[in-house]
């Protein structure tokens, strides 16, 4: 059985070898769409299990959940060039290892933003994902995940994120 951890950051691996190729005008312009939707979510969870899920079954909000992270992933990496933002040059080493960067952090939210869907769902599959044990790396690492970790109760963190990565999207890239 894989950890729950374990897949966080295999998928910060997978995305920061997607981000190398891709550098990093492209991979800031995904954080931007990313980021906004991890805020979305946390900002407007209790909103969304209050009133339009809340006749759902935990199995399937997490669905729901998911496929929005997937397709908002979907259409930020899918987007035109935005900017000049095009695939790097083969020799800029520079842009190659900050698209790294930027797409590790980016898997970092995408895998976070599974694993807290799962958790806030109280892990409705248990065929296939099971909760994290007690002082099991998994349980120590449940406060590492992106909305927990960077929301802090009100989300002040996700929000101003936000503003950064629009600006450094909109404006630097």
């Amino acid at each position: 059985m894989i950890q729950l951890s374990t897949l966080m950051w295999w998928m910060a691996i997978f995305f920061g070898i997607i981000g190398f190729l891709r550098g990093w005008k492209k991979e800031i312009i995904a954080s931007a769409g990313i980021v906004l939707m991890v805020f979305a979510e946390f900002q407007f969870d209790s909103l969304m299990r209050g009133t339009l899920f809340l006749a759902l079954p935990p199995g399937q909000i997490f669905f729901i959940q998911s496929l929005f992270l997937f397709g908002v992933v979907f259409l930020v990496y899918q987007a035109r060039d935005i900017g000049g933002a095009h695939i790097r040059k083969e020799n800029d080493w520079q842009a190659g290892l900050l698209g790294s960067l930027m797409g590790a952090f980016n898997g970092y939210l995408i895998g976070g933003a599974l694993w807290y869907f799962l958790d806030i769902n109280e892990y409705p599959w248990e065929n296939f994902f099971i909760a994290p044990t007690i002082n099991s790396p998994a349980a120590q690492s449940i406060n590492l995940m992106p909305m927990v970790l960077f929301g802090g109760g009100s989300g002040d963190v996700l929000a101003l994120g936000v503003l950064v990565l629009l600006f450094f999207a909109l404006v630097v890239a």
